[in-house]
């Protein structure tokens, strides 16, 4: 009994955790399904789901879960945004059990059961959806559809019919932008409109293919009244047809044969049909009527209107088609009438005051002529007048209106019309009254404006302000289209600079308006071109107005060369002023490409002489914009090149110290700092620079080198003529390649190098003649580098006296405001080895040799005595070494007065010899080479 007692409760505890479970679990699981449902169901579908609670049961469908959403709807977004597209009071859904506790396992939905759904029918394995007796509502406007939409892969296949149930025209009235406002309920409306279309077939952009339609509206006796307003728009009549029976849209027609409306005192009746409107549209219109703007004002809301005045009138006539205006067939032309604007006052929150003062155009079977503009847009005043000679091309995608355009402005401030605040076309109202009213701001600012235009221009402007510029007597004549503009003069002053130019500027429009690359081939002139004034910081300084170049490059920045630009300009310019740098009769080519200027083969007069410019400036990095350039300068001065190249005072400190002249060449590459200056860790450099006459003067390590020798014309008034050095730049250093020069009777070798922090490691060798010497050692110091060249002699028992030359390596250290100097005895043909060092090499090398000989003579008379062999030998080496030494000391004294090779005679273009060939050819091959665009050249030489 007990054991039984036992089970029962064992049992009744474990039916309590089974119910128990069963009602926790749904609350355990709840989060869980709830995202669940809301992520797997956007996933599915384009739109937006929303419900209004969430229920779940084991108990309704045991072993499974129960789950229910309450009062869903299903909106859409992007192109249909706040659109209802299916709602209903619940939709019920059965959830396997086990595959919410598996958590790896997809949830399974096993039934869906929908209660009071909108009428239309899913059909996901077809993507196909169903309408059946379905009310769109769009502010007070209700539509009613039926048919489907098929999503295939690449179409939309579609039957579609809608119409309205109602025809009250304050339905209608509410769909007019600004019209649907808050307290729309009060507004008094009468009249009857209808409203019905189809649409069938297929849609697929890519292949523009379209399914046929057909929408019809009327409208009959309709007058609006708003009840703030003191005038009321009345007998508004309307019948529109649009019928596109397939997807050719040259099918299409329109067909409005009446519109008749009166705000205030004047009415306004139109009427207008189109037929062919892609191949030749064929118009049949005409419009009467005046109209009033500020009445309109008074009769309908202006949100976002802050004044709007003036009168339009209108009475024009157009029956004809495209092609009998192109063909000039104008007696098949008629077209008459005028339309003219008179003090039309328009403002809107945010932009500038609009004043049109007049405005007029006058048809006719050539053309339409706009006779007269004269208007004030903000600070800016426009006039304008000119032809349009196909004004019927508006209606044809594929067609382009052509005519020609003369305008003329005192000033234009651009800057008032390229604000970040948009105007809306058509304001939206304040309030929505209805949920999912869609707002139209900021719709037409993402519309691109006309774009099949062929005009002749004739503008000028006598200022015109942008950003910090202003832009003076301005005046461009040419054709333009949307992306080929042909500008047979285009000229204006900037600053102090000015510009006249000439050429074709391609895709203007699409690079505006879109990602296209703007495009060209431009030749520009000028007698001043100051490019500093574009190069001011962020201070917003206005631009420079002096002819004459900075002392220093502070307060500029680099030049951001803009993105999208495959641009090529060919200069001529009298005068360009850069920086610290003025250029004169500046001739090249510019190529404008991926953020990047190229120069191609430029030449300008500056410092005395003639700079030819080769190579790129990269801004893509605009902080530190990249370089590779090619410099050959010729006949410049000294002191102007070193007072204005900031990278001259780096790389040849020694300038500063030269009057005179030089030429060069060299290649350079490298990064530039915010401030332009080069950034010298990054700088690698290659070329040489020839002194084609030249002075040195007051330079310490010159003289210091003077002083240890003792020489005085070493030390002042150096002169230097026809002097090539070349040299290479490299890990913050400037390597000066090895070459001969002759100071009167001293003959030098020179090479070395210095750092950018001025430190120096320099070896000249010298060939000093014995006479100098002597006539100098006279009162020198003990301590003095000559008199230790002495005694280094007198050491070996070598007197000076009987050589007439004296090799001398000179080690110059140290910086080059604090030198330092030793001197070295040389070996007979400069070599880096002391006369000691090298009378030893040579006595061992002899000594060697006798040895060897020695050992020979022993082996041919093998056949005799050990001994007396060893006799022979040891005679032999003893004599042997004897010998030698005398000679050493001889040789010694005969490698002092040694002969250097000099090319300081030679043709200075020639490459050097000796030790420094190797480098100089390779600089000779890379300046050869040097190639801005990176392209091969042909077997011409031609890029």
């Amino acid at each position: 009994m007990k054991v039984v007692k036992k089970i029962a409760i064992g049992l009744l505890i474990l039916l309590v955790v089974v119910i128990g479970a069963a009602a926790a679990l749904p609350f355990i699981f709840k989060d869980k399904l709830h995202k669940v449902a809301i992520e797997e169901i956007n996933k599915t579908i384009n739109a937006k789901v929303d419900f209004g609670s969430v229920s779940l049961t084991l108990f309704r469908s045991f072993p499974n879960f129960s789950f229910s959403l309450r009062d869903f709807s299903v909106t859409g977004i992007d192109d249909f945004e706040g659109i209802p597209l299916a709602s209903g009071e619940s939709v019920d859904f059965t959830v396997d059990l086990l595959s919410i506790l598996s958590g790896s396992n997809p949830v399974r939905i096993q039934t869906v059961h929908l209660e009071k759904p909108s009428n239309f029918l899913i059909d996901q394995i077809n993507s196909k959806y169903t309408l059946k007796d379905n009310k769109l509502i769009l502010n007070e406007f209700e539509l009613s559809a039926d048919g489907f939409v098929q999503m295939l892969e690449e179409d939309i296949n579609m039957d579609l019919s809608f119409s309205t149930p109602q025809n009250d025209f304050k339905q209608l009235w509410s769909l007019i932008p600004n019209a649907y406002i808050q307290g729309y309920e009060n507004v008094k409306a009468d009249g009857k409109f209808e409203f019905s279309g189809q649409a069938k077939g297929t849609y697929n952009g890519e292949k523009e293919q379209y399914p046929a339609f057909d929408i019809h509206i009327g409208v009959e006796n309709a007058n609006v009244k708003y009840p703030d307003l003191p005038l009321g728009i009345t007998n508004i009549q309307a019948l529109v047809d649009i019928k596109s029976p397939s997807s050719n849209f040259d099918d299409m027609t329109i067909n409005a044969p009446q519109f008749n409306l009166r705000v205030g005192k004047n009415p306004i009746k139109a009427r207008f049909t189109l037929k062919t409107p892609i191949s030749d549209p064929d118009v049949d219109a005409d419009i009467e009527g005046v109209l009033n703007l500020a009445e309109l004002m008074q009769a309908f809301p202006m949100e976002g209107y802050e004044q709007l005045s003036g009168i339009i009138s209108a009475d024009i006539t157009a029956q004809t088609r495209l092609s009998y205006i192109e063909q000039q067939d104008y007696e098949r032309v008629n077209m008459a009438g005028d339309m003219t604007i008179s003090q039309l006052k328009y403002k809107s929150s945010g932009m500038p005051a609009v004043l049109i003062r007049n405005a007029a155009m006058n048809f006719t079977p050539k053309h339409v002529g706009i006779e007269q503009f004269d208007a004030q847009l903000g600070k800016s005043d426009l006039q304008a007048s000119g032809t349009i000679d196909n004004i019927l091309a508006y209606f044809s995608p594929k067609k382009t209106m052509t005519g020609n355009m003369r305008m003329r402005s005192r000033y234009f401030d651009a800057n008032e019309w390229l604000t970040t605040t948009e105007p809306a076309a058509t304001p939206a109202p304040a309030v929505s009254a209805t949920p999912g009213t869609q707002s139209a701001e900021g719709e037409a600012a993402s519309e691109r404006p006309f774009d099949r235009f062929d005009f002749t221009l004739d503008g000028e402007a006598g200022e015109i302000v942008y950003e910090d510029y202003h832009i003076k007597q301005a005046a461009v004549k040419g054709n333009v289209k949307p992306n080929r503009m042909e500008m047979q003069n285009l000229s204006a002053v900037i600053g102090d600079s000015d510009i006249k130019a000439s050429g074709v500027v391609t895709n203007a429009f699409d690079y505006l308006y879109g990602d296209a690359v703007l495009g060209g081939n431009i030749k520009l002139n000028s007698k001043l071109l100051n490019l500093n004034q574009f190069m001011a910081g962020e201070t917003g300084a206005a631009p420079a107005t002096t002819t004459q170049a900075p002392a220093t490059t502070e307060g500029l920045e680099p030049i951001a060369v803009p993105a999208n630009i495959d641009m090529s300009i060919d200069a001529d310019i009298d005068k360009l002023i850069y920086t610290n740098m003025e250029l004169n009769d500046l001739k090249g080519r510019l190529i404008v490409k991926d953020e990047a200027v190229v120069l191609d083969e430029t030449t300008a007069k500056t410092l005395g002489g003639t700079i030819g410019l080769t190579g790129s400036y990269d801004s893509k990095g605009t902080d530190n914009p990249a370089f590779s350039m090619k410099f050959d300068l010729i006949k410049m001065n000294f002191q102007k090149a070193f007072n204005t190249f900031n990278s001259f005072q780096k790389l040849a400190p020694i300038g500063k110290f030269i009057e005179g002249v030089f030429t060069s060449s060299l290649i350079m590459d490298g990064k530039l700092s915010k401030e332009l200056m080069p950034q010298y860790n990054s700088l690698n450099a290659q070329g040489y620079l020839q002194t084609i006459n030249g002075v040195v003067k007051g330079f310490k390590p010159l003289q210091a080198v003077g002083n240890a020798l003792n020489v005085d014309y070493l030390k002042n008034n150096l002169k230097l003529e026809n002097t090539k050095n070349w040299f290479e730049v490299k890990d913050g250093a400037l390597e000066l390649k090895e070459f001969d020069y002759k100071v009167k009777d001293i003959a030098m070798t020179i090479g070395g190098k210095h750092s950018f922090s001025q430190d120096m490691d320099y070896k000249i060798k010298t060939r000093i003649p014995r006479k100098l010497l002597e006539s100098n050692a006279v009162g020198a110091a003990a301590s003095s580098g000559l008199n230790a060249l002495l005694s280094e002699a007198s050491k070996l028992g070598i007197n000076i006296k009987q050589s007439e030359f004296v090799n001398v390596l000179v080690n110059l250290t140290g910086t080059i405001t604090n030198p330092k100097v030793k001197l070295k005895l040389l070996g007979g043909e400069g070599e880096e080895t002391s006369v000691v060092e090298a009378a030893k090499d040579e006595a061992k090398q002899q000594l060697q040799q006798k040895l060897n000989e020695g050992k020979a003579k022993a082996q041919e008379t093998a056949t005799k005595a050990v001994d007396s062999a060893k006799t022979v030998v040891k005679k032999e080496v003893d004599k042997a070494a004897e010998d030698l030494t005398k000679k050493a000391k001889e040789a010694a004294k005969d490698k002092i007065g040694g002969v250097l090779d000099s090319t300081a005679q030679k043709k200075v273009d020639k490459v050097l010899e000796g030790a420094g060939k190797e480098g100089t050819d390779k600089i000779k091959e890379n300046l050869d080479k040097f190639n801005p665009f990176k392209k091969k050249k042909d077997k011409d030489g031609n890029k």
